[in-house]
């Protein structure tokens, strides 16, 4: 394999067994397997929790298992890249209502970031799931279930991707670690998973952009980074705040609203005094923010009297 192929394709499982899922998720997939019914999915949760891998080897395991295994009869597309709702009248119409005389098992629709959709999309993708023949599934991918509209939410099962099991974490991490030979220890291991919590994707790219350095715990994200961001805001220095946001985003590969999140989780714990309602009612207006334009809600969160003396 081509050695600057980024890690997180490079381990990325390739079957159902291999994947990290909580015991509940796991039962559920081998119901659907077991019981050859295969309902629509809506996955959800925080982004590198294998929501992706998850559905793509699903439903590679039930068309092996059920039918003959083939890419024609599923379409995986992006919400976000598109949002009007040309994605629905043209890609996935053309999708679902094509024939396909050598292939006739059950086709799939994977739709990620379904949470990025207007209202109006929305509702077009229902009318079509509503519309569709019996052997059309469909399976959307979001982070935030918050940003679904009932009405679709309904047409599906919906599960949710959170808390992954750590000592399978664990094990996926160290089989990495010695198929590149690196020395991560067990303090180490458990520091990355205590930082990115259940981001496989950040912990994997994480190891890979240290694997020529010595990574010692301390090193990894810490409350001092938090503290300076504090310390920042008070001076009103928005701007080197700015740029240091986007310093750790790259440091330590940390998606830059993850960075808000965890510092706003950094005052409500150590600085009580801070954490008022006016705060946590301006914190939950940046979480939720719909803005995909990452630069945009920083200057919102910066611009936000967010700490005040």
């Amino acid at each position: 394999m081509n050695k600057n192929v980024p890690w997180i394709e490079k381990y990325r499982p390739t079957t159902f067994q291999d994947i990290v899922l909580n015991p509940v998720n796991r039962q559920i997939f081998e119901n659907i397997l077991e019981k050859q019914y295969f309902p629509n999915l809506l996955f959800y949760g925080p982004p590198g929790t294998g929501k992706t891998t998850t559905i793509i080897n699903l439903i590679n395991e039930y068309q092996t298992k059920y039918e003959k295994k083939t890419s024609e009869n599923i379409i995986h597309l992006n919400a976000s890249d598109e949002r009007g709702i040309d994605i629905i009248r043209n890609q996935i119409q053309l999708f679902v209502k094509s024939k396909n005389f050598f292939n006739k098992g059950m086709k799939f629709v994977i739709l990620d970031e379904v949470d990025y959709m207007t209202k109006n999309a929305q509702q077009a993708l229902k009318y079509l799931i509503q519309s569709s023949s019996s052997n059309i599934r469909y399976c959307l991918i979001c982070n935030y279930i918050s940003k679904i509209e009932e009405h679709l939410r309904n047409e599906f099962i919906c599960i949710r991707f959170n808390q992954l099991p750590q000592e399978d974490i664990y094990s996926f991490l160290k089989n990495i670690s010695d198929s590149e030979n690196l020395s991560l220890n067990h303090e180490i291991i458990n520091v990355i998973q205590q930082q990115y919590n259940s981001d496989i994707r950040s912990m994997i790219n994480f190891i890979q952009l240290n694997q020529h350095t010595t990574i010692l715990p301390e090193e990894i994200v810490n409350n001092q980074l938090w503290e300076n961001i504090y310390n920042m805001l008070l001076r009103d220095e928005k701007d080197e705040c700015k740029q240091y946001i986007y310093d750790i985003s790259v440091q330590y590969n940390l998606d830059k609203k993850s960075i808000l999140t965890k510092y706003f989780n950094y005052i409500i714990q150590y600085k009580p005094e801070v954490a008022n309602a006016q705060f946590l009612s301006q914190v939950e207006n940046i979480v939720h923010h719909n803005s995909n334009n990452i630069s945009e809600l920083i200057d919102y969160f910066l611009y936000s009297r967010i700490i005040q003396n």
